[in-house]
């Protein structure tokens, strides 16, 4: 059977990414293709036949600036050519399902947001990337996009989303019903140190902040927070609002950036506790994290509602506001010594990369596999 793995883009590993090294190891041989690829930063699996890239690819600098050809995105994800093919699977945060599958081939997406700047996030990504000026154009651009992306929607033959906070915004933006498989986390590599930590050292850690630093994330809430109260605080990571982070924190803030896999767990299991203050639509990080022994302190939304357990595994707070975070901190050092290392762990393995390839294989397994 030949299988093609569409995906959004290949420009650097995250989330999204290793989802889809899961899929190429569950269809191995496959063809992989997608929008533009950069393989210096962003590998291809190593289980894949080959990559193929759209016409976008040959554009100068398209590696770094694709996303300036957001408008045309559809008309470069159709010339792809899936004709031959026996399954198209599509793996997509953006309209990689305007593809044009041939008719009576299945076409399974793997959904993980409906595209946040053409729907929910839309003025939001207005007022954070576009002049006023060009907002009423941008506005149109986006109107397009959305209206392409939903009647590419019509024609995806099943949907599977990465939670059921995803599944209820494909209900919402395609009126399209979905399965839930949840993304695979590296359980193996992040795993607690060798030693649980002596619990008269926890005050002494700091708190951690980690991931890619963009208006949503809302890493503003937890530097902040943290000023306030005069805890140690790492921000870790990389993106747009760094140097604006760095201008907010006070001393006791530390930021590292771009850490690799082993700094990345080195921080997990040596933090008090992550702070995550944004709404994501899953959240691989908190996974990771409690896969270290650590406790969570995370805003009451999203997917992660669906991973951390309120008082077993971490805090969840409503009160999406400083205030509202430095009072979660503080009802988490209040109950600290509760937090039991065990307890997140074993949260954390039901999320396992074996859990997903099982589940995921178990799906795709009635359209062709």
């Amino acid at each position: 059977m030949r299988v093609a793995l569409v995906h959004h883009w290949l420009v650097r590993r995250r989330g999204g990414e290793k989802c889809l090294d899961s899929l190429a190891r569950l269809f191995p041989g496959a063809d992989l293709l997608t929008l533009v690829h950069d393989p210096k930063n962003c590998p291809a699996p190593a289980e894949v036949h080959r990559v193929i890239t759209s016409a976008l690819q040959n554009r100068p600098g398209a590696k770094r600036w694709f996303r300036a050809w957001m408008p045309r995105f559809p008309h470069f994800y159709g010339s792809l050519d899936l004709s031959g093919y026996d399954l198209v699977v599509t793996s997509d945060a953006s309209v990689a399902k305007t593809v044009a599958v041939p008719e009576g081939i299945p076409h399974v997406c793997y959904c993980y947001s409906p595209v946040r700047y053409a729907f929910d996030m839309r003025e939001v990504y207005l007022r954070e990337s576009v002049p006023g000026p060009l907002r009423p154009l941008a506005r149109h651009l986006l109107n397009r996009l959305a209206d392409a992306d939903r009647k590419a929607a019509q024609r995806v033959t099943a949907f599977i989303a990465i939670s059921q906070h995803v599944a209820q915004r494909i209900t919402r933006c395609y009126g399209r019903p979905s399965e839930v498989v949840y993304p695979p986390v590296d359980v193996d590599f992040f795993q607690p140190a060798n030693e649980d930590p002596d619990p008269s050292q926890l005050s002494s850690r700091p708190y951690l902040l980690l991931g890619e630093a963009v208006a949503y994330k809302r890493f503003d809430l937890g530097v902040r927070a943290c000023r306030a109260l005069e805890r140690d605080l790492i921000v870790a990571g990389s993106g747009p609002h760094y140097d604006r982070l760095r201008r907010l924190a006070g001393p006791r803030t530390r930021f590292v950036t771009n850490p690799d896999d082993k700094t990345v767990r080195e921080l997990y299991r040596s933090c008090r506790a992550l702070i995550f203050p944004g709404e994501e639509d899953f959240g691989i990080v908190p996974v990771e994290a409690m896969a270290c022994g650590r406790p969570v302190i995370a805003r009451n939304a999203g997917g992660v509602t669906e991973t951390v357990v309120d008082g077993s595994t971490g805090i969840l707070y409503d009160d999406h506001s400083e205030e509202g975070l430095i009072h979660a901190i503080r009802r988490f050092e209040a109950s600290e010594g509760a937090f039991k290392s065990m307890d997140a762990v074993a949260r954390a393995s039901l999320f396992s990369v074996g859990a997903h390839e099982r589940a995921m294989g178990r799906i795709l397994s009635a359209y062709g596999r």
